[in-house]
């Protein structure tokens, strides 16, 4: 199965300058993102892995790129069909950034969506807007802001409307 995997704002802001708006102000996220995709395959663009800083372990990390590096732990593609291949019969979780989601969102039957209830005037990168003629809301489980978790957020499950 082929999903996306993603956080952002009130006005679908997934980054700023490569890092994520809300930096590691809701370590819940961090966590519900390791348990959705550890055990499969993680497709992410070049500036998205540059930004992580590391290889995401459990995981068959894919990066997508034209400039090919040797490094041990990860596999590059040139475009997605290539990651797709590269990831045979993993799950796949398309994890970022901006272009890699626009990309993927024909390809994949459902999100898992982190709606954090702020706004971040600084958001450079976008998630697109979902039709609501194509992707219905399955579940949703909310959360106030806590000690460790800066922010209200909810969990958003939304599948592909077929």
């Amino acid at each position: 199965m082929k999903s996306i995997v993603v956080a952002y704002d009130k006005n679908n802001g997934i980054g700023a300058s490569n890092d994520l708006l809300w930096k590691r102000d809701i370590p819940a996220d961090l966590r519900h993102f390791r348990d959705l995709t550890h055990g499969g395959a993680v497709i992410m663009g070049r500036k998205t892995f540059e930004s992580i800083n590391g290889i995401l372990g459990g995981r068959k990390n894919i990066v997508i790129s034209h400039h090919f590096r040797l490094m041990e732990g990860v596999t590059f593609a040139r475009n997605l069909q290539e990651a797709y291949k590269e990831a045979g019969d993993a799950d796949i979780s398309i994890i970022g950034g901006g272009s890699i989601y626009e990309q993927a969102l024909p390809d994949v039957d459902r999100i898992y969506a982190t709606e954090i209830k702020a706004v971040f005037p600084q958001a450079d990168t976008f998630f697109p807007r979902l039709d609501s003629r194509e992707w219905h809301e399955v579940t949703r489980e909310s959360h106030r802001a806590d000690g460790a978790n800066k922010y209200d957020y909810d969990f958003v499950t939304y599948q592909r409307a077929r």
